[in-house]
C-alpha cells in the first residue's frame, strides 16, 4: 500500500480516473459542449434528481401488489436486515422478477446500486440467477460507479482472502465480460482522445478485420 493506504490496485484506478477526467474535460472544452465549467455540479445534481423521480414514478406506476412485491424482493439485498433462508429468497427473487416482467438492471435500491451488486454479498446462486435474467455485469451503481466486479475485488484487496463462494462469483463474472473500474475508465478516456483527435472507430474496426 503507498501512503494514503491504496493498494496497488486502487492507485491505478485513481490514476485510470484522472485520465479519464482530462480527456473529457479536454473533449468537452474542444467542442464547447461544457462551456461553463462552473456549472457541472449543478448539472450533474439536476440529472441525478430528474432520474431520481423518473425512478419514483415508475415505481409508482406499479399497483400496490406489485409494490409490495419490489418492496420483498429489495429485502432480500439488505445486508443488514436479511436474515432469511437465503437458497428460498433466490426462488423467491425469480418469481417476483418473472410476475413484474422486471428489467433486473433497474434501479430500485438505494443510492441506485444495482441488484447484481448488492448480490455479491448475497450468494452465489442470486448471482447466477440475475445473470440468466439478463443483468449487465459492466453497469455501474449510480452514486458509487461500481459494478459487481468491483466489489469483490476491494474485498480481496483489503481481506485476508476470497472464500470459495466469492472465488466462484468472480470467475464467473468475468467470464461473461466484466471489466475492473480501471479498464472501463482506461475504454472512455480513450474513446474522449479519439473524438478530440477526429479518429472514428468504425474506421480502425475495419482496418483490424483486413
Amino acid at each position: 500500500m503507498d501512503e494514503l493506504g491504496r493498494t496497488q490496485r486502487q492507485q491505478r484506478t485513481d490514476e485510470a480516473m484522472g485520465e479519464f477526467s482530462y480527456q473529457m474535460a479536454m473533449y468537452e472544452n474542444e467542442t464547447g459542449q461544457d462551456s461553463n465549467a462552473g456549472n457541472s455540479f449543478q448539472q450533474a445534481h439536476e440529472y441525478r434528481m430528474k432520474k431520481e423521480r423518473a425512478i419514483a414514478d415508475e415505481i409508482r406506476g406499479l399497483s400496490k401488489d406489485e409494490q409490495s412485491m419490489l418492496r420483498e424482493l429489495c429485502s432480500f439485498f439488505d445486508a443488514f436486515e436479511n436474515k432469511g433462508d437465503k437458497k428460498k429468497q433466490v426462488v423467491r427473487a425469480k418469481e417476483i422478477i418473472e410476475e413484474l416482467q422486471m428489467n433486473v438492471n433497474f434501479p430500485a435500491l438505494p443510492y441506485e446500486e444495482t441488484f447484481l451488486s448488492r448480490a455479491v454479498h448475497h450468494s452465489l446462486g442470486m448471482l447466477e440467477m440475475l445473470l440468466e435474467k439478463g443483468a449487465d455485469v459492466n453497469r455501474e451503481s449510480g452514486m458509487l460507479y461500481e459494478c459487481a466486479l468491483d466489489q469483490i475485488l476491494e474485498e480481496e484487496d483489503v481481506g485476508d482472502g476470497l472464500s470459495d463462494e466469492k472465488k466462484a462469483m468472480k470467475r464467473l463474472l468475468l467470464s461473461k465480460g466484466a471489466k475492473a473500474a480501471e479498464e472501463r475508465l482506461g475504454e472512455a478516456a480513450e474513446w474522449a482522445r479519439k473524438k478530440r483527435n477526429g479518429e472514428d472507430d468504425s474506421e480502425s474496426e475495419s482496418e483490424d478485420d483486413e
